[in-house]
């Protein structure tokens, strides 16, 4: 029995040399230390994982910079363009970039006064609330009278296409329509301002329409509060 174990483990031993000296060379299976090796695989793969979470830890810092960076550029932008802000409480514009306030003007705002036509219709003359925007800039304005101009006149209600509707100058030099019929515009009554007497619109005097006309671009915000 010994000597068949004997003869079975010199068999094994040639195997393994003979398999060992196809598979590696004898010199360097000598050499090769399995353990040492691969003591540096395992390190040399958990640098190359810190390396990797280094690197994915950069990418992110470096999107979050660019996006801060893209938000900084968007509110420089916006905070140098010129707004107002129109408190109807004090009848007062404030010409405003960012936060300061460039100017401010006194105005007139809807006077809050009601009308009614012989025939019922109605008309409330206040100044709507809310942020609006500057959709058109219209130089040496023309006001197209309205219906219940001629009423409050106690004049009769001319066609739609008379030329009596069209008066030069009650506009002043510039207009700035904010939609639904509402306009920053001027007006020959400046001695009013300060006072809630419009149908509506906002008047300011000639340097107020003026500076907002060359300040304000198209689309620009005008935000309005009180009562």
């Amino acid at each position: 029995m010994r000597i068949i174990f004997g003869i079975f483990f010199i068999f094994l031993s040639f195997l393994l040399f003979f398999l060992s000296e196809i598979i590696y060379p004898f010199t360097e299976s000598i050499n090769f230390d399995i353990f040492t090796n691969t003591q540096k695989i395992y390190y040399l793969r958990k640098e190359v994982k810190k390396y990797q979470k280094v690197i994915e830890e950069d990418n992110k810092f470096l999107k979050l910079k660019k996006e801060e960076f893209s938000l900084l550029k968007e509110g420089k932008k916006e905070e140098e363009e010129y707004y107002c802000v129109i408190d109807l409480f004090s009848q007062t514009l404030y010409l405003k970039k960012g936060e300061r306030i460039v100017r401010e003007f006194k105005i007139s705002g809807g006077s809050g006064k009601s009308l009614i036509s012989p025939w019922g219709r109605k008309w409330q003359f206040v100044t709507p609330k809310g942020v609006l925007k500057v959709l058109r800039k219209i130089k040496d304005p023309i006001w197209y009278k309205p219906d219940w101009a001629f009423i409050e006149e106690k004049k009769p209600i001319p066609p739609k296409n008379s030329p009596l509707r069209r008066v030069k100058g009650m506009l002043g030099d510039y207009a700035l329509d904010l939609g639904a019929g509402i306009f920053l515009h001027g007006t020959p009554y400046e001695h009013l301002l300060g006072q809630p007497v419009t149908h509506g619109c906002i008047r300011l005097d000639k340097e107020g329409i003026k500076m907002l006309y060359d300040s304000l671009k198209l689309g620009a915000k005008v935000y309005i509060y009180g009562k």
